[in-house]
C-alpha cells in the first residue's frame, strides 16, 4: 500500500478541525437560512393572509427558500473554507460535484420540510409558550432547530462521503 505523499492521510486532529469548519459554515448557513425563512414567513408571506391551507403553504415557502439560501453558502464555503483535505480538490469543484451537493441537500430540505411540518401539527400547545412567540410561533422554531440539527448530521456524512473524500 503506497502513500499518497501530496495528499497524505487525515489525521484525527485535521478531522476535528475540518468538522469545527464545517459547523462554522454550518451556522453562517444557518442564520441566513432562518433570515431568509423570518423574512418570507413573517413579512413576505405571512400566515394571517389567508386560512389553513395557506398557513401551511406559507410555513413550506419560507422554510424551502430560506433553506436554499443556506445550501448555496454552504457549498461556497464548503469548497473554499471547510473540506481542505480532499483527493482531488479540482474535481470537488466540478459541476458534477455541485450537483450531488444540491442533491444531498435537497433530499435535506425534504426530511427538514416533512420534519418541520409533522412537528408543528404534533407538538402539544403548552400554555406556557403560547404568549411566547418570538415573531413567530415557539413551535414553528422548536421545529426548524431540531430538524437543523438531524439534517447538519446528515450533511456532513453525506458530502464527506459522496463529495469531500481524503
Amino acid at each position: 500500500m503506497t502513500e499518497d505523499k501530496k495528499n497524505p492521510p487525515q489525521t484525527k486532529k485535521d478531522l476535528f478541525f475540518e468538522i469545527l469548519r464545517f459547523l462554522i459554515v454550518g451556522a453562517i448557513a444557518t442564520l441566513a437560512d432562518y433570515a431568509v425563512f423570518y423574512l418570507f414567513r413573517a413579512w413576505l408571506l405571512p400566515a394571517t393572509l389567508g386560512g389553513g391551507a395557506w398557513n401551511f403553504f406559507s410555513l413550506a415557502i419560507a422554510t424551502a427558500l430560506g433553506f436554499l439560501v443556506g445550501l448555496l453558502i454552504n457549498w461556497l464555503l464548503s469548497v473554499s473554507f471547510v473540506f481542505r483535505a480532499v483527493k482531488d480538490k479540482d474535481k470537488v469543484k466540478t459541476k458534477r460535484s455541485f450537483l450531488v451537493f444540491t442533491l444531498i441537500g435537497l433530499f435535506g430540505l425534504a426530511v427538514t420540510e416533512l420534519g418541520v411540518l409533522l412537528l408543528v401539527r404534533l407538538l402539544p400547545d403548552i400554555v406556557l409558550f403560547q404568549r411566547v412567540e418570538l415573531f413567530l410561533p415557539w413551535k414553528e422554531w422548536v421545529a426548524k432547530i431540531v430538524m437543523t440539527c438531524i439534517v447538519l448530521a446528515l450533511n456532513y456524512v453525506s458530502r464527506k462521503l459522496l463529495i469531500f473524500r481524503s
